[in-house]
């Protein structure tokens, strides 16, 4: 039992700095569009030279998950550079409330382990289930395929450990 203490204050720990990055990364992605909203002028100005266009061509060719569903050429054509690069933070936003979950939900079921030896109780079980499904949802749409499949992974794998843990 306190070896699991042990490993469990560890994940406790990982999973707080975890959280506070994202939410780090949640406010200075927020801030950074309403900065590219704000400033959508002077950067469309900026880009009006055509080698500035060409050292950014891959940051406007790395359109994020849904931007592969939506054609966001026309914002680009049109010289909208600024609001193209804050739809881009704001979709890094979402991202960064989904991690704050996904941590939160960590440190609290570690908590939970450390302190009660089970994770939940089994009538969350169906709670637990639908909002790991809506994250893996969101990182998927914004962001891609591969992160989604890794963070439903995790957190299936999660779910299935203590779910078993509890039925012992």
């Amino acid at each position: 039992m306190e070896k699991i203490q042990k490993s469990s204050n560890t994940a406790v720990t990982i999973a707080k700095v975890l959280r506070t990055f994202s939410i780090i990364g949640l406010v200075f992605s927020v801030l950074g569009a309403v900065c590219g909203f704000a400033m959508n002028g002077f950067i469309n100005q900026y880009y009006q030279d055509p080698s500035n266009v060409a050292a950014a061509q891959s940051s406007l060719e790395a359109d994020m998950g849904i931007f592969g569903l939506i054609p966001f050429t026309s914002i680009k054509e049109g010289g909208n550079f600024g609001i193209f690069f804050a739809i881009q933070l704001l979709c890094c936003a979402v991202v960064c409330v989904a991690f704050i979950y996904i941590f939160g939900m960590l440190k609290k079921t570690m908590e939970n382990v450390r302190d009660t030896g089970k994770a939940f109780a089994l009538s969350e079980t169906a709670t637990y289930k639908k909002t790991f499904i809506i994250t893996s949802i969101l990182i998927l749409l914004f962001v891609d395929l591969v992160p989604a499949l890794i963070a439903g992974i995790l957190l299936i794998g999660l779910f299935n450990v203590t779910v078993a843990g509890q039925s012992e």
